[in-house]
């Protein structure tokens, strides 16, 4: 099974396997800082063993804080394994959980003082973007992702591949009405325009590479497409 596990940046580690099940890497991210450890994202529930292997490689023991981009399972499936860890998601994605896994989750996002947040409201009704400050990173989630594409052992690209075949796909859904309409594709912009509110050195998703530089000029680019 092919998997990485990489520091992004002082505080950032991913986590990309490939799933082939859904022939795609599926992401997940670990925020250190000091004694905090937060999971961002958590994978599928079969996937989850391999991503606490990596962290236990490194020395991370304990998570002490998880949160959700959003509610579908390749992203919280791996809570089920986690004891005593508040849990947070947005409120509108608290639904898309498995009841009897509710109960882990805290709605209440502005807890979260580590990590800005935003509602994206695009993939799901309650897809946020989180970021990190000190480290201008934006996890976006599965708002821009690359949904499988290859990352060829590279785990952080400049987006000149990866980024121009989404921003091509973009361009191609701006100009077909029946698919705006059928993907909300005004809700997409919206949410990229919420996005581009943060200082964005690092763009952090929900599958495939993370991007690095220029990421506010690319996300502005793609707003063009309005």
């Amino acid at each position: 099974m092919e998997k990485y596990f990489k520091k992004i940046t002082d505080h950032v580690y991913g986590f990309l396997l490939w799933d082939e099940s859904w022939n795609s890497f599926n992401n997940c991210y670990v925020l250190v800082e000091g004694d905090e450890v937060t999971l961002i994202d958590s994978g599928k529930e079969e996937h989850f063993e391999h991503l606490s292997g990596e962290m236990k490689k490194i020395g991370i023991e304990n998570i002490t804080r998880f949160v959700a981009t959003h509610g579908h399972r390749d992203h919280i499936g791996g809570v089920r394994f986690l004891e005593n860890v508040e849990g947070y998601i947005h409120e509108k994605d608290l639904q898309l959980v498995p009841e009897e896994l509710r109960g882990k989750f805290n709605t209440n996002l502005r807890e979260v003082d580590n990590l800005e947040h935003v509602l994206l409201g695009h993939h799901t009704k309650g897809s946020v973007a989180l970021y990190h400050k000190k480290d201008k990173v934006l996890f976006c989630g599965d708002h821009i992702c690359f949904f499988g594409e290859p990352i060829n052992g590279q785990v952080v690209e400049d987006g000149d591949v990866t980024g121009e075949k989404f921003k091509k796909f973009v361009s191609e859904w701006s100009q077909n009405e029946e698919m705006r309409k059928k993907r909300d594709f005004d809700s997409f912009i919206k949410g990229l325009k919420a996005m581009n509110q943060f200082e964005i050195e690092y763009l952090c998703t929900g599958h495939g590479v993370v991007l690095k530089g220029g990421i506010n000029r690319y996300i502005s680019e793609l707003i063009t497409f309005e």
